[in-house]
């Protein structure tokens, strides 16, 4: 930004007001389904959900692919599908309006979104006491700067991926793990049905720029707490 040729500037770093290790935990299940294989993987959600959705007032479950996230919704048992709202039912607005209908009558509502509901959702409280996301929101290079930059990078010996994608994933990864702490008494569950978080090295990068979180890795008796 230019800011370093100024000696006299005092640069001052302000910690959240948020307690994140304290209110919120982020859980890295044992999924054995790589996200590149998008039929098992979504199997597995499909499997996986009905006990993470157990219990909870108000979930947001965030989908990297509209047509993984429709897959997975006709899958769901029926009973399960009747408290979903899917993006693409109707607008955003009607959607989280709907949503928290339900969650003020005392009811459970689960939101299927994608991007869109990643950012710019403001569901505090009961509202959303649980954030999961499907896989980790990386997005195809169809723009064609975006292409020239990365074969430039690459040209120049260095990883596009490592520069270029991780830092994107990085971002859209934290702003989908912000949508639970709304407010300093807001606390819940943040769920990442990826495996790449946690068993990759630029996975553990990715978690490193998050929010200190509580982090537990892996399924029931084999979870690991893990302290950043």
């Amino acid at each position: 930004a230019g800011l370093q040729g100024f000696g006299a500037l005092q640069p001052l770093a302000l910690a959240s007001p948020f307690d994140y290790a304290g209110r919120a935990t982020l859980h890295i299940p044992g999924v054995r389904a790589h996200p590149r294989n998008a039929a098992a993987h979504g199997q597995e959600i499909v499997r996986r959900l009905p006990a993470l959705l157990a219990r909870q007032r108000g979930t947001l479950v965030l989908f990297a692919s509209a047509r993984q996230m429709r897959q997975v919704h006709a899958a769901l048992p029926e009973e399960l599908r009747e408290i979903v709202l899917m993006q693409g039912q109707c607008s955003r607005r009607e959607l989280i309006e709907c949503h928290r209908t339900r969650i003020d009558a005392g009811q459970r509502s689960v939101l299927f979104g994608l991007a869109s509901l990643a950012e710019g959702v403001d569901l505090p409280g009961e509202y959303c006491t649980h954030v999961i996301c499907a896989k980790l929101p990386f997005s195809v290079p169809d723009n064609p700067l975006e292409q020239a930059r990365r074969e430039w990078i690459e040209a120049q010996g260095r990883s596009a991926f490592l520069e270029r994608c991780v830092p994107e994933v990085g971002i859209r990864l934290a702003q989908a793990t912000g949508r639970l702490l709304r407010t300093d008494e807001d606390q819940g569950t943040v769920t990442v049905l990826d495996p790449r978080l946690g068993g990759t090295s630029w996975g553990r990068m990715l978690l490193r720029g998050l929010p200190p979180f509580r982090i537990v890795v892996g399924d029931g008796a084999e979870e690991l707490c893990v302290f950043q």
